[in-house]
């Protein structure tokens, strides 16, 4: 089972892929393990998408976590 394979969650490279994999399987039975490589590449995307997505969630929790133990400092006026 794959992950929700609509290309608005994907990137372009990831995309293309999916597409081969589909066409792949249009053409070939699922069970003979012709589409094999296909897939090991497309599971291999989503995995760096993944990890893309993690990076960039962790470097903004660390961003909101110094905003809320440095609060800028209001200025009287």
């Amino acid at each position: 089972m794959h992950l929700d394979l609509s290309p608005h969650l994907h990137t372009e490279e990831c995309n293309i892929l999916i597409n081969l994999l589909k066409e792949c399987h249009k053409n070939h039975s699922e069970f003979f393990g012709y589409c094999n490589d296909l897939d090991w590449e497309m599971r291999k995307c989503f995995k760096n998408e993944y990890m893309e997505k993690r990076t960039k969630s962790r470097e903004h929790g660390n961003v909101m976590r110094k905003r809320l133990h440095n609060p800028p400092e209001e200025s009287e006026t």
